[in-house]
């Protein structure tokens, strides 16, 4: 016998393998697995990023809400308020990885927007893209304040982690704003925080 299989063996081999269907359902798993779980991985991935925005804007929107709904602030009104608005964002890291900024902007009589005060809660090192205190204020959105008028902003910056250690450039800080009008005073009148 030849080492060399002959050419009716080889095709004899071929249509032994090619009329065989009971190993189809597993190659066909094979192949889409990677692909399924790729899927699923990136939809839970963009899932969890957009809710890190939603809860962001929903902590900037309430905090801003309770301060404007205040005649005066103190710096333990701040302090609560902030406490009781990181857990509306519902990230248990918050202090870890977000900081909050609450600014009053203030325009004189002649209709110029400065910061009155501003108080900052949670994690240091991100700074308030509004101004400091004391300077002109960068009002978000182009909106326009009469003379003597009055603001509220919050600002939420929030550090988003991965979930999967994926780094996607542009979309790791979610950045919030929210602006109300103070309802029962003007609170310009610092804190003291």
């Amino acid at each position: 016998m030849s080492a060399i299989p002959t050419l009716s063996r080889l095709k004899a081999l071929a249509r032994r393998f090619i009329g065989r269907e009971d190993g189809i359902a597993a190659v066909e798993t094979a192949l889409l697995t990677p692909v399924l779980l790729t899927l699923f991985l990136g939809c839970s991935e963009t899932w969890f990023l957009i809710r890190t925005h939603f809860q962001a804007a929903q902590m900037a929107s309430t905090t801003a809400d309770v301060v404007a709904r205040y005649k005066a602030v103190t710096s333990a009104d701040v302090a609560a308020i902030f406490s009781v608005s990181s857990q509306v964002m519902g990230a248990q890291d918050f202090n870890d990885k977000g900081t909050v900024v609450l600014t009053s902007i203030a325009t004189d009589d002649k209709g110029k927007a400065t910061v009155a005060w501003q108080c900052t809660g949670g994690q240091p090192g991100n700074v308030s893209r509004i101004g400091r205190a004391g300077q002109a204020a960068k009002i978000p959105g182009g909106l326009a304040l009469d003379k003597n008028d009055n603001l509220i902003v919050a600002e939420v910056f929030y550090k988003y982690t991965p979930i999967l250690g994926w780094k996607a450039p542009g979309v790791t800080l979610a950045y919030k704003t929210a602006l109300f009008r103070p309802r029962l005073g003007d609170l310009t009148a610092a804190p003291g925080c």
